[in-house]
């Protein structure tokens, strides 16, 4: 089986899905399932975050939890919400390609109809049972050990050997490349560091270093591999992305959640729900005080310290590449 990746399609797609087996691409890039559908190529959608699909068990993102009876007026909301804004751009494609227009975006252009990939670790999200079979929880999809040939920089290899273990900073792709957006927040990092009396990892996306204040309790990186860092970090500040956030997990550290947008506040909820995370915080409005104050209540949580060891171990024993494989063949193994 010949699988291409979705960002392949933006420039070819007929010819590049005429070409391959089966496709599999994020569930945001609906014209991945056209280009497949024209060309009678089998798809496979890929979630990484687990509340975009309905469920009579799930609450509705952006909703508040007030039980399973408010749920299904909550998904008609959200529903509602959602094709009013993509079901106009999605039938405008799938009516020039000659295709029969979608009647809803969460369970027809974001889920294929015959495999439709969740990403996220089973420790986290066990599929309710009202999900179709075609909604698989296949793990993280997190490289394995094998392929991961980044090593650590020998200086900050040199800084982790000595002393506790530091706590790492990190907002992603949450840091636009705007200087002065990306100095606030180091001086917010550098401050609260400072307020703990703790050594530090921050990184930063950007390339002269030295504009940023240098101190013995800090080591500044551009990039790290987050599967040989985190390990021997104390814990993880980071913005709830959902690859940072099971990378945290896998490592067995505890994490402090500073969601920016839309579905990093559910990943702070769920890192609260399992017990691993202090309170979520919001960029907007995010102070030294009260980021010292959510990693202080991480340190000073013994059992939020051991749940996170646990979960860690337990999710070394998946394999979510190896499911995801499994699945794509089973599923989209033919072209029928």
């Amino acid at each position: 089986m010949v699988l291409t990746p979705s960002w392949n399609l933006c420039t070819q797609p007929p010819k590049i899905c005429a070409a391959s087996d089966a496709v599999v691409g994020h569930f945001f890039v609906y014209p991945l399932r056209v280009a497949a559908e024209k060309r009678g190529v089998p798809v496979a959608t890929l979630n990484i975050v687990h509340n975009c699909l309905p469920s009579a068990w799930v609450c509705p993102p952006g909703f508040p939890d007030l039980g399973t009876w408010s749920y299904p007026l909550g998904w008609r909301l959200v529903r509602m919400m959602v094709n009013r804004i993509f079901l106009p751009r999605v039938n405008a494609l799938r009516v020039r390609e000659g295709l029969r227009p979608d009647t809803d975006v969460m369970t027809q252009t974001w889920a294929a109809d015959r495999l439709n990939l969740i990403a996220v670790s089973p420790q986290i999200c066990q599929a309710p049972p009202d999900w179709e079979v075609r909604h698989r929880v296949c793990g993280f999809l997190n490289p394995p050990a094998a392929l991961v040939t980044d090593d650590l920089p020998m200086d900050l290899d040199e800084f982790l050997s000595p002393g506790n273990p530091p706590v790492y900073f990190t907002f992603g792709s949450m840091m636009p490349i705007s200087f002065e957006y990306i100095r606030e927040t180091v001086a917010i990092w550098t401050e609260a560091i400072c307020r703990l009396r703790c050594r530090a990892i921050i990184q930063i996306p950007w390339d002269d270093m030295s504009v940023f204040d240098n101190d013995d309790r800090w080591f500044k990186v551009k990039r790290a591999p987050y599967n040989k860092v985190f390990p021997r970090c104390s814990m993880v500040v980071h913005h709830g992305g959902a690859g940072t956030t099971q990378s945290a997990l896998l490592a067995g550290r505890p994490s402090i959640v500073v969601a920016h947008v839309s579905d990093q506040f559910f990943w702070g909820a769920e890192l609260e729900r399992l017990g691993v995370a202090g309170k979520t915080l919001k960029r907007k409005g995010l102070n030294a005080r009260k980021l010292a104050a959510g990693v202080a209540q991480v340190m000073a949580s013994p059992n939020m310290v051991s749940g996170s060891t646990a979960l860690g171990r337990r999710m070394a024993e998946e394999n979510g590449v190896a499911t995801a494989i499994d699945l794509i063949e089973r599923h989209l193994g033919d072209r029928k």
